[in-house]
């Protein structure tokens, strides 16, 4: 009886399709540039230290936006908040077209950091705000179908307009693209009213709380979403490399597998999630991951990274769907914009850990350590998850 009522409520309504098209535009017009900056600031004749600080400033601007995003997310309109963040992502690509040098580029790329990740923070808000309780973690695993997407075709897309119409030629495009995510967000049906009483209290204390920047109560979750992250960091930073030294050709066809994987496990998981066990689900996804790791530190011919790719995604789509879910679960509704932010800062800071890790152990140890290291701190993770969802009478 409760499965049957659990599929009564509506999924795919009017909001859900808009947020996840302005999602999908918003992904795909950071996607295509996000390949070419680096060769971008070169071109303005920054030196390769100078264009790394380029590229890593962005991922640094957000994470300092999400504490902020996630506050004003619960204290103001969301939908507001959504479309000017949008709006200065929008122009900060035009920035990027008239940068006459690195200063100017630098400026840009920092502003389009901070309003990427409160947009962010804004559009999960919003989408949780929207989908049924009972359904969450399916209407999120369809939601961030549009991101992996992006993440596969936009840098394709991007590198062959680079080659064809030249890099300004380019951020006008992806202006315009992220433009129609701004209409998009203006046509969005939103009633702030049906949310405002929850805020009322908010608004009457102090803006400063932590407990507004914060939202402690998921922070373990969050981090555990970071050890997901962290493997992402690890293969973008460092298979192709694995690949030169042991000869194994077509090593990239890992991350096409891998996206074409957790575009079907985002599917299949998102219900999983709201049937089954957080405990089972992230247990199982820790340790497919895991094993993941341990291949591609022992893997010497493609079908082993190919079956690797498969694992990791398969670890990856199940785990961050529940945490996620967890997150957004864990907090009242006042609180969804600071659930949401506290996700995205585990997953950000694993992301932004793993190549320094990887790094530091791949150059003194080799590549096969770096990855069994990996393992290793997911295994550990596995055992504190364990330990902290029996403490919770799970």
């Amino acid at each position: 009886m409760r499965k049957e009522q659990q599929y009564k409520a509506k999924l795919f309504t009017t909001g859900y399709l808009f947020l996840i098209l302005i999602s999908l535009t918003t992904a795909m017009s950071y996607s295509m540039i996000s390949t070419l900056i680096t060769n971008y600031a070169v071109k303005l004749g920054g030196t390769l230290a100078m264009a790394g600080t380029i590229t890593g400033i962005f991922s640094m601007a957000a994470l300092f936006s999400l504490p902020v995003g996630g506050l004003i997310c619960d204290t103001l309109n969301k939908k507001k908040i959504c479309i000017i963040a949008t709006v200065v992502f929008c122009f900060s690509f035009l920035g990027y077209a008239f940068s006459a040098n690195m200063a100017v580029m630098l400026f840009f790329r920092i502003i389009q950091g901070f309003s990427f990740g409160i947009s962010g923070t804004a559009n999960m808000a919003l989408v949780a705000e929207i989908i049924p309780k009972e359904r969450l973690g399916e209407g999120l695993g369809y939601f961030g179908l549009g991101q992996v997407v992006s993440q596969v075709i936009g840098p394709v897309i991007g590198v062959a307009m680079k080659e064809h119409m030249g890099f300004r030629a380019l951020f006008y495009t992806v202006a315009v693209i992220s433009a129609f995510a701004v209409v998009l967000l203006f046509l969005f049906p939103y009633d702030s009213s049906c949310h405002d009483s929850s805020k009322t209290e908010k608004r009457n204390k102090s803006y400063f709380s932590f407990r507004y920047l914060v939202a402690w109560e998921c922070l373990f979750y969050a981090l555990t979403a970071g050890m997901f992250s962290m493997t992402n960091g690890i293969t973008s930073s460092f298979l192709v490399l694995l690949g030169d030294e042991r000869g194994i050709v077509n090593i990239a066809l890992f991350f096409t597998v891998n996206a074409a994987c957790l575009f079907l496990v985002r599917i299949i998981m998102g219900r999983m999630a709201d049937r089954s066990s957080i405990l089972m689900i992230v247990g199982v996804s820790l340790a497919v991951s895991l094993s993941s790791m341990l291949l591609l530190s022992k893997a010497m011919i493609l079908k082993t990274v190919l079956i690797a790719a498969l694992l990791k995604a398969i670890g990856q789509g199940g785990g961050q769907i529940s945490l996620q879910s967890a997150c957004i679960k864990s907090v009242d509704e006042s609180r969804i914009g600071v659930a949401s932010s506290t996700y995205y800062i585990g997953a950000d800071i694993g992301n932004a850990l793993g190549p320094v890790i990887g790094g530091c152990i791949s150059g003194i140890w080799g590549y096969e350590m770096m990855f069994q290291t990996i393992a290793v701190l997911m295994g550990g993770m596995l055992i504190l998850f364990v330990i902290y969802q029996k403490r919770r009478g799970e």
